[in-house]
């Protein structure tokens, strides 16, 4: 059994609200870092996650690995009802073995708590791939947005250089200046050009994401032949979508 607890429900009820519109099933991975809601979308080629590190819980329990497929909008619909009760505190039970998630709230009126079970089915764990570090580059979200509303196209290249930074498709066209503060890029040596794609379709996923983080970190993939989104979502938490073929 995995057990993990929450005081306060919004920002998972936040990321689901995100997440069941980009997908109707997610996979729940949990291992001993990390608690994991992945949206896979095979035709577009898409990965969609909301990652919680142990310390996003007020209490976590995850001694082994797992992965299962979840249905997202009963989950959804169940969290909302119970903050419209003024219900926040939430304990979640992965159960193996039964192919279960329990969700146990305790009301702060000391009433009794309030369980709900959800049906899991098998899953298999999806390829979330491994970031390059090395070399990234940052934007603010209202910058992220603009890029997304107005691109209107599948994908945006990405071409940093040691001073600058452009997103650009067949659309439009956007610099950014690492003098003025506008982004920052990291692993770009002076004379040095890179380049890689992102995706920015479906636009309302991409566009909410924003809206939950301050900035926005563009990656590749170790093996280079992906690209990474990460929207950080406080100090442990953070959505990160996950284009394979970038």
């Amino acid at each position: 059994m995995l057990m993990f607890r929450l005081e306060r429900l919004d920002p998972l009820l936040d990321a689901i609200n995100i997440l069941v519109r980009f997908g109707e099933n997610g996979n729940i991975e949990c291992c001993p870092s990390m608690f994991s809601i992945i949206v896979p979308h095979h035709y577009l080629e898409l990965n969609v996650a909301f990652q919680m590190m142990p310390q996003f819980f007020n209490h976590f329990f995850s001694n082994n690995t797992h992965s299962s497929k979840i249905l997202l909008q009963p989950l959804l619909i169940t969290l909302k009802r119970m903050k419209q009760h003024q219900i926040t505190s939430l304990s979640l039970f992965v159960l193996k073995l039964l192919h279960r998630l329990v969700l146990k709230f305790s009301s702060p009126r000391n009433e009794l708590p309030l369980i709900r079970k959800f049906g899991m089915m098998c899953a298999t764990k999806e390829d979330m791939g491994n970031i390059d570090f090395g070399t990234f580059v940052s934007i603010d979200s209202q910058r992220f947005r603009r890029i997304v509303t107005e691109c209107r196209d599948y994908f945006v290249r990405v071409t940093p250089t040691h001073s600058h930074v452009r997103f650009s498709n067949e659309i439009k066209e956007f610099i950014f200046c690492k003098e003025g503060g506008e982004c920052i890029i990291g692993g770009v040596g002076k004379g040095a050009v890179t380049e890689f794609l992102i995706p920015i379709y479906p636009t309302h996923i991409f566009y909410n994401i924003s809206f939950q983080a301050e900035r926005v970190w563009l990656f590749k993939s170790s093996d280079n032949r992906g690209t990474f989104i990460v929207a950080p979502v406080g100090l442990f938490a953070q959505f990160v979508i996950y284009f394979p073929l970038g």
